[in-house]
């Protein structure tokens, strides 16, 4: 028998903010974050949008890492969040209900920041201005091994990249880990900033936005990139009881699968988002008919969204048609490795609040699709289950089945 699996803490840095309350009233608002990014500068690119995120000044580095805060970036927005989220589960770091824990964070590019100020030194000032210290800089294990030392983790400390499906395949792990019974508490999340590698890649693809993100919009053109990170506390159902924690959600299931089909192309009829909903619905033994919120990956690509919505129409079938959905990506950004682990916190509290919250710049749904997409402002329902669906380059999918807490 696995055992039962709760969220009793959340954290989160985004372009909305450092609190949860920021971040649901923005969510809420149905209104776009993004705007012209100002701390980040992609030559190739003549303006930047984006969704930025500012690190609160009385959020300090621990001496552990590199005080740089442009080198260490990704890592500190990273800490930011999992202070947070410890916070919010009524723990403090180094307590003794940490004894044993561990963490596991999802990131696309990590600290890859330091690869292209590596590059422009090398082309400015010459190979004289390359020192040793890149390679300590650059190691992005560093992004939870520094979460781990400041908080005092002694469990497991792992790095998942499954590219914009690492935060939520981190979430799965850990999940994994504390049912299991390695460990009875987990910190899990995601962080990513933004990178040259992004920019670039998705512009050279065509997939970058050239106005703002519009997630299943019948004139969506593409992405639109944000900065953030999301951190939750996963806890074994009787540890938390037993100190009096306060009960968020339950993850009670999921799904993973790879489309085998392209390396950056999705599988044009959602096969491989079929079997991972599947496979989520069949671990934690929840009907289709249970799901009240399904929280999409929805960048805004012509092609994500429409293979997402073909596999929701084969898992849920006429059901599709009246299942609220919503993308979080139009508000604040495509976090990459972090966009998962935002989204279950966004699952989170549209159980905690009994409101789906919309997607924003939605204006005219694609008439191909005919799904109850939520527009506007929040919608109130009876969410007693969310479906967190994921998808990465390589044909990555995971898909987390959120439950309210018991």
């Amino acid at each position: 028998m696995k055992r039962r699996v709760v969220i009793t803490g959340c954290g989160a840095l985004t372009a909305a903010g450092s609190t949860l309350d920021s971040l649901w009233a923005a969510l809420l608002s149905g209104k776009s974050l993004l705007g012209t990014v100002t701390n980040f500068a992609c030559p190739e690119i003549d303006v930047l949008s984006g969704a930025e995120v500012q690190i609160p000044g009385s959020d300090p580095l621990p001496e552990s890492v590199d005080s740089d805060a442009f080198r260490a970036r990704c890592c500190h927005i990273a800490l930011v969040a999992a202070r947070s989220a410890i916070a919010h589960a009524g723990l403090a770091p180094h307590a003794q209900a940490l004894a044993g824990a561990g963490v596991v964070l999802g990131s696309t590019m990590a600290e890859e920041r330091q690869v292209g100020d590596l590059s422009a030194r090398w082309v400015k000032q010459g190979s004289d201005s390359v020192d040793g210290g890149f390679l300590d800089r650059v190691d992005n294990h560093k992004l939870a091994a520094s979460i781990a030392s400041e908080i005092g983790l002694s469990g497991p400390v792992l790095l998942n990249a499954t590219a914009c499906s690492s935060g939520n395949a981190a979430v799965a792990w850990a999940f994994d880990l504390v049912a299991d019974g390695t460990t009875d508490v987990m910190l899990a999340g995601g962080a990513d900033t933004f990178t040259h590698v992004v920019f670039c890649g998705f512009t050279r693809m065509s997939a970058l936005s050239k106005t703002v993100c519009k997630p299943f919009d019948k004139n969506r053109d593409g992405v639109s990139f944000g900065e953030g990170a999301g951190i939750v506390v996963l806890e074994e159902l009787e540890h938390a009881k037993a100190r009096g924690a306060h009960i968020l959600a339950e993850v009670v299931g999921y799904g993973l699968s790879n489309d085998a089909y392209h390396v950056t192309a999705p599988e044009p009829n959602g096969a491989g988002f079929v079997r991972a909903m599947e496979q989520a619905l069949a671990t934690s033994d929840t009907s289709p008919g249970d799901i009240g919120y399904v929280c999409a990956h929805g960048t805004g690509t012509l092609y994500n969204d429409q293979g997402e919505v073909r596999a929701m129409k084969a898992v849920f079938g006429d059901a599709a048609a009246t299942i609220p959905i919503s993308s979080i990506k139009s508000t604040i950004g495509h976090t990459n490795g972090a966009a998962g682990a935002i989204a279950t916190i966004a699952c989170v509290l549209a159980l905690a609040h009994q409101v789906v919250p919309p997607t924003a710049n939605l204006v005219e749904p694609d008439p191909e699709f005919g799904m109850s997409f939520v527009t506007g402002e929040g919608r109130k329902v009876a969410l007693s289950a969310c479906l967190n669906m994921s998808a990465g380059f390589g044909g990555s999918n995971v898909c987390v089945l959120i439950a309210r807490a018991p």
